[in-house]
């Protein structure tokens, strides 16, 4: 006859062989859970990026033919200068300030401009003053510097962070010299 110490510790093992099992579903089943959060945050970021691009591309920046030559030229619209909080910014020029950019965008440059080095997505989002944990936020704030870099305001490092374009802050460089300044491998 076995003994009751020993049939206790056979249910105790039997328990524990149970538990383990439903311990590495319950762990399956977090990673799943947590890579389905991760892929409906990532498409309501997507959606709502998409909404923000297409609520921000508009006539304005539509090419539009010039009669005279065949020339293409890019309208302005209403005489406003970037000052609208849904214009793209315009691309850099020699001379032009951060005055021509509007809304965010301004915000976003001179968050860069007075930053002491170059700065990230999550400290560009606290410094416009957004909350940096929320990654919509972050990827608005990111999406922004990204527009500005293509523009020809900011630099964008290998490791991707942000900097101004030397001659959208000086009078000496230009968007050009950024460019031969910037380290190889990082994109446009």
């Amino acid at each position: 006859m076995p003994s009751v110490l020993g049939l206790m510790e056979q249910r105790e093992a039997r328990a524990r062989q149970d538990m383990e099992s439903w311990t590495e579903v319950l762990e399956q089943a977090q990673v799943e859970v947590d890579a389905a959060r991760e892929r409906v945050e990532r498409a309501r970021v997507g959606r709502e990026e998409l909404m923000s691009v297409l609520a921000e591309e508009s006539p304005v920046d539509t090419p539009v033919s010039v009669p005279s030559g065949g020339e293409m030229a890019t309208a302005v619209g209403s005489g406003c200068s970037g000052a609208g909080l849904g214009e793209r910014p315009p691309v850099w020029r020699p001379g032009m300030g951060e005055d021509v950019l509007g809304g965010l965008y301004r915000e976003v440059f001179a968050a860069v401009v007075a930053a002491s080095g170059p700065v990230n997505g999550v400290e560009l989002t606290r410094a416009v003053g957004r909350e940096a944990e929320i990654k919509n936020e972050v990827e608005k704030i990111r999406h922004r510097a990204y527009v500005l870099e293509k523009r020809g305001w900011l630099v964008r490092a290998k490791d991707g962070r942000f900097m101004p374009a030397p001659g959208a802050v000086g009078r000496d460089a230009s968007p050009a010299s950024a460019e031969r300044r910037r380290p190889s491998g990082a994109k446009a």
